[in-house]
């Protein structure tokens, strides 16, 4: 966690660190970095002269050792991780496709600039994660036959979030760019649960996965860099949440109500209780592989709320919404159960503790 980290040292190693040099950046410093970004000396022109100092090329990434690795993982760790690739490929795409609207209807010229910047950075990434699955997944044509071929695997709450939700708000925003409510609830879809929430919880399993077995270096490399590049989307999310809460402090309200709204798809998405895991006991799975689903659900909800805060929502109702995704967790785990007929791997974990000298 960051706190495990020291801050300044971190802030300074993701601000400068080249492409050559992330290889060497861990998540946690790059979460450092996230939280620094929220602070209110962050504002649009500082988080474009980080994208122009931050630049990366996704050919210059050296993926070779990645085949060779990708054979060596178990069944059950490459079905996992397909499926987050898939989830992190498709929803890459969707953005770049979506956020047109989201640009043009920024009330504020330094805010389209830097939203501009976010436009070129998704769909860096919808190339790279293009490079990853032709490369090392076997799965070569074209963007779009690609994608379509992926796009009948998602599960429920995925589609909920990507399918409709997303689309949703953005057609509000298209059809009534003036409507600040519609604007402010389509930033809290893109830049508080996709990437906030989702993508922030799905990069920090995966790369503290791959760094714990030391495989799959090109990857990790450029999967880094794309966390940083989303820290500055995250960043700039909650700078023009504060903005608008600023000149009009009715739409927290509306910020807050759209967090709800989200939350079941989002949490259904983290969870996907529709999905059944290739696993359900760990004490046979490798430790380094291992991912605790309570240590997850805390550190996902917890950034949830601090970002909230950082926007200027106040206590309670974000003690709020902490209060439901802890409950919703909780009900999705028994969901899982209660689809498939076995334990949750949380259950594990709960045993773990449970046992413990401090359990």
């Amino acid at each position: 966690m960051a706190s495990m980290v020291d801050t300044e040292e971190a802030i300074r190693k993701v601000e400068e660190a080249p492409l050559a040099q992330l290889l060497g950046v861990e998540v946690d410093e790059v979460e450092a970095h996230m939280d620094h970004l929220l602070g209110p000396e962050t504002d649009p022109a500082s988080l474009y002269r980080r994208w122009e100092t931050q630049q990366w090329a996704v050919s210059d990434l050296d993926l070779s050792q990645d085949r060779q690795d990708w054979d060596r993982l178990s069944d059950g760790m490459r079905i996992v991780m397909r499926r987050t690739f898939t989830g992190f490929f498709l929803g890459e795409q969707a953005v770049t496709d979506t956020l047109g609207p989201v640009l043009h209807a920024a009330p504020r010229e330094d805010e389209r600039v830097f939203l501009a910047t976010q436009v070129a950075d998704e769909a860096r990434h919808t190339v790279f994660f293009q490079r990853l699955f032709a490369e090392i997944l076997g799965m070569d044509g074209s963007l779009g036959d690609v994608l379509a071929e992926l796009r009948p695997s998602v599960r429920a709450g995925y589609s909920r979030i990507f399918d409709v939700e997303l689309v949703e708000a953005i057609d509000r925003v298209r059809l009534h760019p003036d409507d600040m409510a519609a604007w402010v609830e389509a930033v809290v879809t893109y830049h508080l649960i996709i990437e906030g929430y989702l993508a922030v919880t799905g990069q920090r399993q995966l790369l503290r996965t791959l760094k714990n077995i030391g495989l799959m270096p090109g990857f990790v490399q450029g999967f880094t860099a794309v966390a940083r590049d989303e820290s500055r989307h995250i960043g700039f999310g909650v700078l023009v949440l504060r903005r608008r809460i600023a000149e009009d402090p009715e739409l927290a309200r509306v910020i807050v109500a759209k967090v709800h709204a989200l939350l079941d798809a989002t949490l259904a998405t983290v969870v996907a209780p529709d999905l059944r895991l290739p696993f359900s006991d760990l004490s046979a799975v490798p430790a380094a592989v291992r991912q605790n689903p309570l240590e997850i659900r805390e550190f996902a909800v917890s950034s949830l709320c601090k970002r909230l805060r950082a926007a200027g929502i106040g206590e309670e109702p974000v003690a709020d919404v902490r209060a439901r995704a802890f409950s919703l967790y909780d009900e999705l785990w028994a969901r899982y159960e209660a689809v498939h007929q076995v334990p949750h791997p949380v259950r594990w974990w709960q045993q773990q503790a449970a046992a413990s000298p401090a359990g």
